[in-house]
């Protein structure tokens, strides 16, 4: 239950609060629940405050600071959240459906069971940010920092997601479901891709360097000019996959038998000896 006398300073005003909180620096504000739809509360300090179940649908958050806050269960629906600091926030079961987050700081956020369909994370930076079982669907991730998010468990959700040109480098994404995900020229050197959905994604020029690919479904997955240079394929569907001008050279656990699958190979680079089982498998 949000503390009273914490509702109403917010009430009176942006500036009034702020000058409030750095008066009060020991208080942490109580504003569990509280209906703040539509507000406009930009450049707000909001640090550690404890906002979780809050109504926050369409609010403007833009620039704010909300580091280490509670939003657990919050609904903020399409609440402007552009360039504002969460990181170590708690987001935990928060719906986020169609929020802007562009240039958002998530760096270590709790973000499971997160909902952010449809939302937009243009440039956001989410390092070490614990996505379990949150439902990504469709969301806009271009040019996102995600190196080292955490996705464990369940797996999130991904499908025609926009990730082009995102940094996942070392990320878990195992068991997570990318199909039909936009991931041309992603970053994914040592990411954990073991089972991972990637069916009919696009990763034209994308970076899988020693990425674990291990039973991956990459079935109609677009590679082309992709580098897989030492990648674990083991028992990855590659059935109908485009590797045209791939760089396939040091990939681990690569059977002929899957590459025969492969909708075209012209131009892949491969090691001497698999490209002459290959040829001779034609």
């Amino acid at each position: 239950m949000a503390e009273k006398e914490h509702v109403e300073k917010l009430k009176q005003g942006v500036d009034s609060w702020n000058s409030w909180r750095l008066e009060n620096s020991d208080i942490v504000p109580d504003l569990s629940d509280t209906n703040l739809q539509g507000k406009d509360l930009r450049e707000v300090n909001l640090r550690r405050a404890n906002l979780s179940g809050a109504d926050l649908r369409e609010t403007s958050l833009r620039w704010g600071y909300l580091s280490e806050a509670n939003l657990s269960a919050a609904n903020l629906r399409w609440a402007d959240l552009r360039e504002t600091l969460l990181d170590r926030a708690n987001l935990r079961d928060a719906i986020l459906h169609g929020a802007q987050l562009v240039g958002a700081n998530l760096n270590e956020a709790d973000l499971r069971g997160v909902f952010l369909r449809e939302a937009i994370l243009r440039d956001a930076i989410l390092c070490r940010a614990d996505l379990r079982w949150a439902n990504l669907r469709e969301v806009d991730i271009r040019w996102a920092d995600l190196s080292g998010t955490d996705r464990r468990g369940g797996g999130a959700n991904l499908r025609r997601a926009n990730l082009r040109g995102s940094d996942m480098r070392g990320t878990n994404l195992r068991w997570a479901d990318l199909s039909w995900a936009l991931l041309d020229g992603a970053k994914l050197i040592g990411a954990d891709l073991v089972g991972t959905n990637l069916s009919r994604a696009f990763l034209e020029g994308a970076n899988l360097i020693g990425a674990d690919c291990a039973g991956a479904d990459l079935s109609g997955a677009f590679l082309d000019k992709a580098s897989l240079m030492g990648a674990n394929l083991s028992e990855a569907n590659l059935e109908g996959a485009f590797l045209r001008w791939a760089n396939l050279r040091r990939v681990k656990n690569l059977s002929v038998k899957q590459l025969s699958k492969a909708a075209t190979l012209h131009g892949a680079e491969l090691d001497e000896e698999l490209r002459k089982k290959v040829e001779a498998a034609v």
